[in-house]
């Protein structure tokens, strides 16, 4: 799992995120799924950081998911400081991240997610359109999930 992880950390750093440089933002596709760019101060050196990130809209902003729990660095940066930036399309919004703990809306906001995620849905080796309950619950066991609220911000419209 440690080698997955760092497989996909290179892959977005050194190909996904100067992509997404190169084109002027992401692009929600079929095969990808809906990707943002969350950005986070890093909680030790204070600079920016970025990862790409499958999410899912809300009415309020959007759910993002840390699919390899404690191993994700970006996790621990969010609870040290929740106001960050997202990138969706060509646009930067401001946001602040909330953890999501209540179990049954942790299960509905994974769910949305894992459907919304394209092949990366698939990940944990089922379909997650047609996944049982205790199937997404396992997933909600071993990760995080997060709410990020857009702060005020006119121009989003989920």
């Amino acid at each position: 799992m440690q080698l997955l992880h760092r497989l996909l950390r290179l892959l977005s750093d050194y190909l996904m995120l100067p992509l997404f440089e190169y084109y002027g933002g992401t692009r929600d596709t079929t095969l990808g799924g809906r990707l943002c760019v969350l950005r986070t101060v890093g909680r030790k050196s204070g600079l920016p950081r970025e990862i790409p990130l499958s999410y899912t809209r809300t009415t309020a902003g959007i759910v993002v998911l840390a699919g390899f729990g404690r191993g994700c660095g970006w996790v621990y940066n969010l609870r040290a400081q929740p106001r960050v930036e997202v990138l969706l399309g060509d646009h930067y919004y401001r946001a602040i991240a909330v953890e999501v703990t209540d179990p049954e809306r942790a299960l509905q906001a994974t769910r949305a997610l894992l459907k919304d995620a394209g092949a990366a849905g698939f990940f944990y080796g089922w379909d997650p359109r047609r996944a049982s309950d205790e199937q997404v619950r396992k997933v909600v066991t071993e990760t995080y999930c997060f709410h990020l609220r857009f702060e005020g911000d006119p121009a989003w419209t989920p």
